[in-house]
């Protein structure tokens, strides 16, 4: 099991009844009591659309909203923590007590309370819940039968005092959770979000202090423009806050992906007329739509919606800006996922060579973040006070069902247009109804251990993932031969048209000899021949990777979206689009790969759907890293020698320190925030 890269401990002050990340308050100098909360411990405030959907859940599962009053929601502060969970589950912390926890039932598709020690006190005093009596309950044991599926009971001992709670599975309760210790009660004392801040006052003023230094100081060392991306969230918008503040003026760039909210697309607008501050707009326009046709929906390990509609028009708005580098300001925090808070505050991206990126606020919690939008009345997106706790794309496959819930009420226009398109798309290839109405889209390896989950819970039977694959890409690649590494050879059903290799020969080698049957390329190491009926045979010191590149230029004629990722990173403008499809000039091409290594149809449908088949394992293999070093060198080369011809500010010494600096800094990152 993955573990978090970071976890604060939580204290939460008596007297002035708020959580506050250091032991000491800095407002009455008491000494916290230990809050115990699931990891990492990101609080943050509840607002009143969190009320609704606690108010929701109460009533879905008891029939009435007695509990909210009796629970204090109404009458004051609460806080609430996300923990892991089938979907989604957040605990709601009231005067120091896990009062209880809201979750989304992806089956009943609405939203849930799961009772705590102290609710389930109040549940069973107002009747609300059945009742058992076992003494010692052990975990799963059964202690009394009927009841609907996911049905709550609380076990007492023979005294009445709780000490478990029970759920309904298939016509049984059975024991879920035992409570340990004396059930806490919540401190009564009514507080505000000013409470909060000065409670926890010199944590903040410490993030604040640092976030405000890193980026000074990072400004001053690479003597790069900057630039914050941002998104139109919380964390970017406190992220530009802290660049202004270091006396910086920066240029804000929104990747415009065709998917974002509306409310969103005007609280980007109204940020930038506020600071006045110069907006470039990466847009997208519609190409997620248009690239749905090839690749088909995106899933948790098939995000080619973040080259397409992220990185490449993010790196397209960069190289026509920015031609000597770039400081790109991001609003990423640790506390957000696991990959992030095992990544360090600075880092870059292999789609964005020329791009230095890094986060002020990577070590801020949601406390912090918070109290510092209030503190300085910053113009927040609405959508946060209406229940949504992340705003992006609207039909991202990271997001749970429970975000789509929220969508498809509050927007469902723009829902109805993808569950369309999904219905539409699995229809035609013969996937069960499943794949829409349980989300099973997000998953694009039929073996993925949450796709299997929920198709075990929902009692589903699949085909075989390479049938899946043919169907998703619509070729069928058999591996007829393979003799070490230096002789390969495969069929790919349907044939790829000689014209489509014709036009990128020299991308495989430095000479051609064509017949009416077969093309064979001659390379530095050996050879290549495809023939018209679908069979390719490489003899090389690489043979198989040569195959797999013959493959990948081959599609990627055939399915061109025009994203534009080649011809903006040939490093000696080799490549262009023409008629729809990639032509390279071999006057020009010196056969480095570039365009393929970033090519999306390579990386994502070539790879995950085709060589996935070739290999025998539907996950797909990790990525080479001579290929990335290789790409990184031949691009950051590249971006030396444009900016001296284009005569910019910085010298080629001091460039070449960049180009070092980036192949060395923490991480290689291919996040669409970056």
């Amino acid at each position: 099991m993955r573990k978090w890269g970071v976890k604060l401990k939580l204290y939460w002050c008596s007297n002035c009844n708020v959580p506050i990340r250091e032991q000491t308050c800095s407002k009455c100098g008491a000494t916290g009591k230990e809050l115990r909360v699931g990891e990492p411990g990101d609080l943050r405030p509840g607002f009143l659309g969190d009320l609704r959907i606690i108010e929701e859940g109460i009533t879905n599962e008891f029939g009435t909203t007695k509990l909210v009053k009796l629970l204090g929601l109404e009458s004051g502060l609460f806080f609430l923590n996300k923990v892991p969970h089938v979907d989604d589950m957040r605990e709601v912390i009231v005067g120091g007590v896990v009062v209880g926890r809201i979750h989304f039932d992806p089956d009943l598709m609405c939203w849930r309370w799961r009772l705590s020690k102290y609710s389930s006190v109040l549940a069973l005093n107002e009747g609300l819940v059945r009742k058992f009596v076992t003494d010692k309950p052990k975990p799963l044991e059964p202690v009394g039968g009927g009841g609907a599926e996911g049905e709550q009971a609380v076990v007492v001992d023979k005294s009445g005092y709780p000490v478990a709670l029970a759920v309904a599975r298939k016509g049984r309760f059975r024991v879920q959770t035992l409570f340990r210790g004396e059930p806490e009660e919540p401190i009564k004392k009514k507080t505000t979000i000013d409470d909060l801040i000065r409670s926890n006052d010199l944590w903040i003023r410490t993030r604040i202090s640092k976030g405000v230094k890193n980026v000074a100081v990072m400004h001053s060392k690479t003597k790069l423009p900057v630039v914050v991306s941002y998104s139109g969230g919380k964390d970017s918008l406190v992220a530009l806050h802290l660049v202004l503040r270091a006396g910086i003026e920066p240029t804000m760039l929104f990747n415009d992906t065709g998917l974002e909210l509306p409310e969103t697309l005007k609280n980007v607008r109204e940020v930038s007329e506020i600071y006045g501050l110069k907006l470039i707009n990466a847009d997208a326009g519609s190409k997620f739509w248009e690239a749905l046709e090839v690749f088909g929906p995106p899933a948790k390990d098939y995000r080619w919606c973040c080259k397409v509609v992220k990185l490449v028009p993010i790196a397209r708005a960069y190289k026509s800006s920015f031609q000597g580098g770039v400081l790109s300001v991001v609003g990423q925090r640790a506390f957000e996922s696991i990959d992030r808070s095992l990544s360090g505050s600075v880092w870059r991206n292999r789609w964005l060579p020329g791009v230095l990126s890094m986060s002020p606020i990577q070590e801020w919690d949601q406390i912090s973040v918070w109290s510092y939008i209030h503190i300085n009345k910053l113009p927040v997106n609405p959508l946060y006070f209406e229940g949504f706790e992340r705003l992006g794309c609207y039909l991202c496959p990271a997001a749970n069902i429970a975000e789509y819930h929220e969508i498809r009420k509050k927007y469902p226009g723009l829902w109805c247009r993808w569950e369309e398109f999904l219905r539409t798309w699995s229809a035609e290839r013969g996937l069960s109804e499943y794949y829409v109405t349980k989300h099973l889209w997000r998953w694009h390896n039929p073996e993925a251990q949450g796709r299997r989950r929920v198709e075990k819970w929902a009692g589903i039977t699949t085909t075989s993932w390479v049938s899946e694959f043919v169907r998703r890409s619509g070729f069928e690649a058999v591996l007829l031969e393979r003799r070490d590494s230096e002789e390969v050879s495969i069929k790919i059903t349907p044939e790829l048209p000689l014209d489509s290799f014709l036009s990128q020969w020299r991308i495989l080698g430095y000479r051609y000899s064509l017949s009416s049957e077969s093309l064979e390329i001659k390379s530095v190491n050996g050879s290549i021949r495809i023939s018209s009926n679908g069979i390719m045979k490489a003899v090389s010191s690489n043979a198989f990777e040569d195959v797999v590149t013959a493959i990948k230029l081959g599609i990627r004629w055939l399915k061109c979206v025009g994203c534009l990722s080649c011809v903006s990173w040939c490093p000696r403008n080799a490549i262009n689009i023409v008629d729809g499809k990639p032509r390279v000039d071999s006057s020009k091409c010196s056969g480095c790969g570039v365009c393929v290594d970033v090519c999306p149809i390579a990386e994502m449908l070539v790879e995950k759907n085709i060589v996935t088949q070739l290999l025998g394992k539907p996950k797909s293999r990790g990525r080479r890293r001579d290929v990335v070093a290789k790409a990184l060198s031949i691009i950051s080369s590249g971006i030396i020698r444009r900016a001296i011809k284009e005569n910019t500010p910085h010298t080629e010494e001091d460039l070449r320190g960049f180009t070092d600096f980036l192949k060395h800094i923490n991480t290689t990152r291919e996040d669409s925030d970056s």
